[in-house]
């Protein structure tokens, strides 16, 4: 690509060991799915140029490990993420149910000052016919949850580039919103002045949500 880098994001995958999240990435950012199953160790670290919103945008990855031991190893990523994707694997009914412990292990690690972050939800392996958890039934769990549900396959590609290019987009609109709130306040932006010709401080409202 001849287009210089404008944006920058940095995405974090979480969720059970052997749900497929490092085959996702590397369907994404390579092309690839591999047939042979590798643990991975700790964490490993991919990038992809992409073009988002008519912008090249270098999307950072980062896989980690979902064995229970590499738990707090995980957690020291959370706070440099700026997208979250948990996935689970539709034809494991127990990676299903810990979703809800991955989600409350951002809510328990992600400092206060950023808790603007997207997360999304992804189901992935949707190419296996027997699937244990249904469209439906995971959408309204979600939901109830507050956040916004993906159906993925890594071996096919179903879906996979729209679901990440979809939370880079949540992210880059975050940064711009983020931005421009510092650039309004250093530039002195949230100063009115009053009748009388004095200033009074107005502080600017935002609510960033979750899906």
């Amino acid at each position: 690509m001849n287009k210089a880098i404008k944006e920058k994001c940095r995405l974090l995958i979480i969720g059970d060991s052997e749900v497929g999240k490092t085959s996702f990435l590397s369907c994404y950012s390579k092309g690839e799915f591999n047939l042979t199953y590798l643990a991975t160790t700790g964490f490993e670290f991919s990038t992809k140029d992409d073009i988002i919103d008519d912008k090249l945008v270098r999307v950072e990855l980062w896989d980690t490990s979902g064995t229970e031991k590499f738990h707090s190893l995980t957690a020291n990523f959370f706070n440099r993420a700026e997208g979250i994707m948990v996935m689970f694997d539709v034809t494991n009914i127990t990676s299903y149910e810990n979703v809800r412990n991955w989600t409350e292990s951002i809510k328990i690690h992600i400092s206060s000052e950023i808790n603007n972050i997207p997360v999304i939800i992804i189901g992935n392996k949707i190419d296996i016919k027997q699937r244990e958890i249904k469209t439906e039934e995971a959408k309204k769990f979600c939901q109830e949850l507050g956040y916004k549900y993906f159906e993925t396959s890594a071996k096919t590609g179903e879906n996979v580039n729209d679901t990440i290019k979809y939370l880079a987009k949540e992210v880059l609109r975050i940064n711009k919103i983020n931005k421009n709130n510092t650039i309004s306040s250093n530039t002195g932006g949230g100063n009115r002045k009053n009748s009388d010709g004095k200033y009074s401080h107005h502080k600017n409202g935002c609510c960033c949500l979750i899906m």
